[in-house]
């Protein structure tokens, strides 16, 4: 949970930098011009028109930048290859507004200001990342900056280099809290502790705990609370690494690991460097990134819209189940959601209250003698899930995504089910693609994780369109 958050705070830190510099780059670049008389002024522009388009060439350097890999989590603010970015992302935008503008003919825009603007744009952009970096760095140093609790699996050559290179480079957001032994034939450093060369060139060191071995990773990532791992063990058997990282999983864990494992690995991944090691990220989702951003605001104006839309047919399903039985209008239950946080979910009450007293927690069935008759009809056509759309609004929730279950049956499937806690690693949602093939309630838990497994995979906006469009027409298990 914290990388992730750290990744969206960084990406909009980053962008936010960006758009500044790129608006003061425009602002200059007219100001040269128009005002600053190094050619002469043709008479007849419209600084409205400008002003116009200043938003749009602003999104549009954005957008380059976002395309070339400028926002990388891991990446530098300030460095040569963000430098041959910028410079790149300038050329791009500058050819996309003027192949915007041939086909907006209604203002004549100046070829001097673009050519302007490549060169403002490029030198704010460098001078904002220059300093955005100092700035950084100095956070870092200082621990204000939260850094991503990483532990390193293996204690050979490799695995002392990469939690040396980690310490050496503050920028990554890594502290290495120790390393496990992959075991006890691999293991090249003494019991207790292992002692690495200091980073700053010192004649002392720092020394580095070995927390303990490959089997009792899950009992060490509660106890150091560590975020991610680096396997970096060459001599590991595929199948320890393969059941390595499905353990991991179910504590929600980040797995990174050193290419010389690829063969153990018959999954997409996604490539990283620190300081010249590649690391391969395990199971990426696409939906990281500005893609999280996007999809957002897309939750919260649908669920603002809607609530407002349908508020007088909520009005009338609460009278409904008012007046049909006893109790509240509204259910509120506990369920697991992002990254394993607990969250009350509402619905609209289509059971008799207190309906699992005798039973303690399990699934609805068809012709369920708790159901009212009025719940029966709200879940029939999913109306007892229209308040959701305040738990989509607050952040609880999404739109679309795997659906979250209750805290009891969570603990049962984390550990009888694998990559099951994969499902957490995406916000929940009020439908899913598992729930438009009928896979709701009462249904194969190991099914239902296969199609969820693939959503996560697979996100598109256009998938999460396509299932909001077939949720409207899935009625197969629902009761």
């Amino acid at each position: 949970m914290g990388s992730r958050r750290a990744y969206l705070t960084h990406m909009l830190v980053f962008a936010a930098t960006d758009a500044v510099a790129v608006c003061c780059g425009l602002l200059f670049a007219y100001f040269l011009r128009f005002h600053a008389e190094i050619v002469p002024v043709v008479k007849g522009y419209s600084p409205a028109a400008y002003a116009r388009i200043l938003p749009l060439a602003i999104v549009v350097w954005l957008f380059w930048i976002n395309q070339l890999g400028g926002y990388d989590f891991r990446a530098r603010a300030f460095n040569l290859q963000i430098l041959k970015k910028l410079a790149k992302a300038d050329l791009l935008a500058v050819m996309t507004l003027v192949t915007l503008h041939f086909f907006e003919r209604t203002l004549e825009y100046s070829r001097l200001m673009y050519v302007l603007a490549m060169v403002t744009c490029f030198v704010s952009l460098s001078a904002a990342r220059l300093a955005l970096d100092r700035v950084l760095a100095h956070l870092r140093r200082r621990g204000v900056i939260r850094a991503t609790r990483v532990a390193i699996v293996g204690t050979n050559a490799l695995a002392l280099e990469l939690a040396q290179r980690i310490a050496q480079h503050a920028y990554l957001g890594f502290q290495v809290v120790g390393l496990i032994r992959g075991s006890e034939t691999a293991s090249d450093a003494p019991s207790g502790e292992a002692h690495l060369a200091s980073p700053q060139g010192e004649t002392g060191a720092f020394q580095l705990p070995i927390l303990g071995n490959f089997q009792q990773t899950r009992e060490l990532i509660r106890r150091h609370a560590i975020e991610e791992i680096i396997v970096a063990e060459p001599s590991l058997d595929p199948q320890e690494v393969l059941e390595f990282i499905l353990e991991c999983e179910k504590e929600l864990v980040t797995i990174r690991v050193v290419p010389n494992l690829l063969e153990a690995m018959l999954v997409e991944m996604s490539v990283e460097q620190i300081d010249g090691i590649p690391l391969f990220g395990l199971r990426e989702t696409p939906l990281q990134g500005w893609n999280v951003v996007f999809k957002r605001a897309f939750d919260i104006v649908v669920s603002a819209v809607v609530l407002v839309l349908a508020s007088p047919l909520m009005l009338l399903i609460a009278l409904a189940v008012k007046l049909s039985s006893p109790g509240p209008v509204f259910y509120r239950q506990t369920r697991v959601g992002l990254d394993g946080q607990r969250f009350k979910i509402v619905k609209f009450r289509s059971m008799y209250q207190d309906a699992e007293e005798a039973t303690g927690p399990v699934w609805a069935t068809e012709n369920d003698p708790r159901v009212t008759p009025v719940g029966r009809v709200l879940r029939r056509w999913n109306l007892d899930e229209l308040p959701q759309f305040w738990n989509v609004l607050k952040g609880e929730m999404s739109l679309v995504g795997p659906r979250p279950e209750r805290p009891h049956f969570v603990k049962q499937f984390r550990e009888r089910v694998p990559r099951y806690m994969a499902r957490h690693r995406v916000k929940c949602g009020m439908t899913g693609w598992a729930q438009i093939h009928g896979l709701r309630g009462n249904t194969s838990i190991d099914e239902r994780l296969r199609y969820d497994l693939y959503y996560i995979e697979n996100w598109s906006f256009w998938l999460d369109l396509k299932i909001l469009f077939f949720t409207l027409f899935a009625r197969k298990n629902a009761y």
